[in-house]
């Protein structure tokens, strides 16, 4: 996000002073107009900057400040190479036969190489500086060759291992300023999402590391916490629950986060009863049910290769509308794929419910809880309907709030996959 800092007129016609009693923490700040947009560095505190309108950084000229004159430096170089590379795109389009075209593909590679060599040799130039730690962002580890090792699978083990772990060599992660950058979230955040493997034990690791690093630092570690426990409580993804459950035991009810009261704390540690009973990979918590006959039923004595746990409610809008594409799915697709529905309504009026199984003619497994028997609701999840949970032969959780449409891609694409591996 960008917020404003302050504000101020222009006097004698082009002169605008910012000044303040307090010194303003280091970052990349902005000069913003509705007609006008321009960058600066924020280190020095006291340093003069005088341009033109039209003439941006290449007319910057620079007082007090060498942090303003390296990225003056580093701005005019980066835009030289990229209107380099625009020119050569552009005269893709007029390119008159392969050979050209090939030319110039080869021609713009080169202006990603000069770009990397150009921002490199920047920051070797004026290392420990504020501009150099912002560049270095932008760069990514170089992974040696490793000659010394033949087989193909352990080669390209060794290059992703040491791609991973030197990711943020150099990098900073608790320095306050790269907070005030649009770069380091943006770093940060390809990391997660795509040098890490995507299941939650790798990335809590990688969280831990993250946070391990800017542990120190109230204000880095307090951003660093909340953006990750958003960006995974808001994941579309299945099983980063997961992670959200690791982030609140280890950081949100352990006394790491002091700037949060006791009630959100609290409502927290409540949530975590409800996720991690059916985090993926789990056995299904066991339930306690009756049949349309009130007799005992147990999940466990299903003989199935999948078991759909569909939880329901007659009365709710929704359901009344994927109860029949679950149905037809069941008769057309799933049983012949091995598969069996339980379904399970969440209400305690028998009659209701019996009434429901007979207009809808649900003749897969039906159960119900009530006398309170289980804690499906906790122990399941179950606060809005429908909630769907697939279940492997073992009965181990193997997906959850999928919607009902996309059952039969996902058995299919998970036997695919098993037989793959197997």
């Amino acid at each position: 996000q960008r917020y404003l800092k302050d504000t101020a007129k222009v006097t004698n016609g082009n002169l605008l002073t910012y000044q303040g009693e307090e010194n303003l923490t280091p970052g990349i700040y902005f000069l913003y107009a509705p007609k006008y947009y321009f960058e600066f560095i924020v280190k020095e505190q006291q340093f003069t900057l005088k341009t033109s309108r039209e003439g941006g950084c290449s007319t910057l000229e620079v007082e007090g400040s060498k942090e303003n004159e390296i990225f003056k430096e580093f701005q005019i170089g980066m835009v030289e190479i990229q209107q380099r590379k625009k020119k050569l795109v552009d005269s893709l389009a007029t390119a008159s036969n392969k050979q050209d075209s090939t030319a110039l593909y080869e021609a713009i590679a080169d202006t990603d190489t000069q770009a990397t060599d150009f921002r490199s040799a920047l920051v070797k130039k004026y290392p420990g500086t504020f501009v150099s730690e912002v560049v270095y962002l932008m760069e990514r580890p170089v992974v040696p060759d490793f000659d010394s090792i033949s087989d193909n699978l352990e080669l390209q083990k060794a290059k992703y291992l040491y791609y991973k772990d030197n990711f943020f060599k150099n990098i900073n992660l608790a320095n306050e300023g790269l907070l005030r950058t649009p770069i380091l979230f943006k770093t940060v955040n390809e990391y997660l999402d795509e040098v890490i493997i995507q299941h939650p034990d790798s990335i809590n690791k990688a969280l831990d590391l993250v946070l391990g690093q800017v542990k120190e630092n109230e204000e880095s570690y307090r951003f660093w916490l909340v953006k990750l426990f958003t960006k995974y409580q808001e994941s579309t993804i299945m099983g980063m629950d997961a992670v959200v459950v690791h982030l609140i035991e280890n950081y949100y009810l352990n006394g790491q986060v002091p700037w949060l009261d006791q009630e959100s704390i609290d409502k927290l540690a409540d949530e975590v009863k409800f996720i991690k009973p059916n985090l993926l990979g789990k056995e299904a918590p066991r339930l306690q049910l009756l049949d349309t006959a009130m007799k005992p039923m147990d999940l466990r004595q299903i003989n199935a290769n999948f078991t759909v746990l569909y939880f329901y409610d007659p009365d709710c809008g929704h359901c009344k509308k994927k109860t029949p594409v679950l149905l037809e799915a069941y008769r057309n697709e799933l049983k012949q794929e091995g598969v069996e529905v339980l379904a399970v309504c969440t209400v305690t009026d028998v009659e209701k419910w019996k009434k429901y199984i007979r207009d809808n003619e649900l003749n897969w497994m039906n159960g119900a809880d009530p006398n309170y028997r289980s804690n499906f609701r906790m122990e399941y999840n179950v606060r809005s309907t429908p909630t769907v949970y697939v279940l492997d032969k073992d009965k181990k959780i193997i997906a959850k709030k999928l919607d009902v449409d996309q059952l039969a891609d996902f058995i299919e694409q998970y036997k695919k996959r098993n037989e793959t591996s197997d």
